[in-house]
């Protein structure tokens, strides 16, 4: 009879590879196999798009945004540009009027709110067919509207997430973690074509997306992770987000470990609040092909530090050189995580241990997070997503 715990240890080895590993390889093949081309096209009488910039406390780089977004390559009189101050108690304001475009207008809300209260305002506000969210420090392609724009050519899609990438020669302090960091978001993109391509992509990056106005969704109060849930909510009600490689959004990305640990934290509580939000829509949906791409993407990966320490305990736990041998390696790469930590300086060889071990720590904490605040409403706090 095979012991429980070598039970749970192949277990807990299929949940901790199968979103990492083969759930990739799944979707791609799926992706070729039941293909959902998007019927693109260029229009032409063009849509009318605006784009919307929420800001707070941005002088930094609000000058350089509202420069890269007039200089988009899409018609004046078809643009308009809205860029909302959040209780800007700096410059952002001061720098913002001093543009006096026909398409641009500035959106001062005194009161700080919150940047989802922002964004439903400022929405509210628009003129276009079609609404650009971007963040303040993500500078577009020339031609990322356009790019977006055909597919909008489709009924079906309701949502386009462009192409997230960091711009390694806007951002001087990229360490070994923030090297991971990269490397990471070049391995999302690739699910998420595959994922566009079998049915829908999951979410969208701040940096830069695109939606329906007609579409823009309710979205509950102390939500956190707007640009995903946003996105969802839309695909919720029976449209697309599909996934837009050429349309394209560079963001200067200070990846530190000091950095980046707070942000990850709360992103990680976001995805617990929005699988607890989600998960009954899309099963009322009956929408299997987004369910499954749901589950498999952000339903069994939001648990992994779970996985790993069930992993940790049952290959300690069981006799035999192979599972010994698989518990010292854990301990291993666990010690050369915290190593990394207290030696950022330590090179790409450490960068791996380092992002896991601080990526998980995070989403540990952003799980405690959400068992205490349950369906109260989030501290207000803006994060770059």
């Amino acid at each position: 009879m095979i012991p429980v715990a070598a039970v749970l240890f192949w277990l807990f080895v299929f949940l901790f590879l199968y979103p990492l590993v083969l759930y990739p390889g799944l979707i791609c093949l799926l992706s070729r196999l039941f293909p959902r081309p998007v019927r693109k096209g260029r229009p032409e009488a063009l849509p009318r798009v605006s784009v919307v910039i929420p800001a707070h406390n941005e002088e930094k780089v609000v000058a350089a945004k509202i420069e890269n977004t007039l200089a988009l390559d899409y018609p004046a009189d078809r643009l308009e540009i809205l860029l909302a101050s959040d209780g800007s108690t700096d410059r952002t304001a001061e720098i913002a009027r001093r543009t006096t475009h026909p398409s641009f207008r500035f959106l001062d809300f005194p009161v700080r709110r919150g940047k989802l209260q922002v964004l439903t305002d400022t929405v509210a506000q628009a003129r276009g067919e079609l609404v650009v969210l971007t963040d303040t420090s993500a500078i577009l392609d020339p031609d990322a509207l356009l790019r977006a724009v055909e597919d909008f050519s489709d009924p079906g899609v309701g949502c386009v997430a462009g192409r997230y990438r960091i711009a390694r020669e806007m951002t001087p302090e990229l360490d070994s973690r923030g090297e991971s960091e990269r490397g990471y978001f070049e391995f999302e993109i690739l699910q998420r074509i595959c994922e566009s391509r079998f049915h829908s992509t999951l979410g969208a990056h701040g940096a830069f997306y695109m939606v329906r106005r007609s579409l823009f969704p309710e979205v509950p109060a102390g939500t956190i992770n707007d640009d995903f849930v946003i996105p969802m909510l839309i695909l919720s009600r029976g449209f697309r987000t599909v996934y837009e490689e050429k349309a394209v959004a560079f963001e200067i990305h200070l990846a530190t470990v000091k950095s980046e640990f707070r942000r990850r934290i709360r992103i990680s509580h976001g995805n617990f609040q929005q699988i607890a939000l989600l998960l009954p829509l899309l099963l009322r949906a009956k929408d299997l092909r987004a369910l499954f791409v749901f589950l498999s993407h952000k339903g069994i990966r939001a648990f992994q530090p779970f996985t790993l320490l069930g992993l940790l305990v049952t290959s300690a736990l069981l006799p035999g050189w192979p599972y010994r041998l698989f518990f010292l390696l854990q301990v291993l790469f666990y010690l050369l995580g915290l190593l990394a930590l207290v030696r950022p300086a330590s090179g790409r060889l450490l960068a791996l241990p380092l992002y896991f071990l601080t990526g998980n720590a995070a989403i540990v904490l952003g799980f405690v997070r959400q068992l205490r605040q349950g369906s109260r409403p989030a501290r207000l706090q803006w994060e770059k997503s």
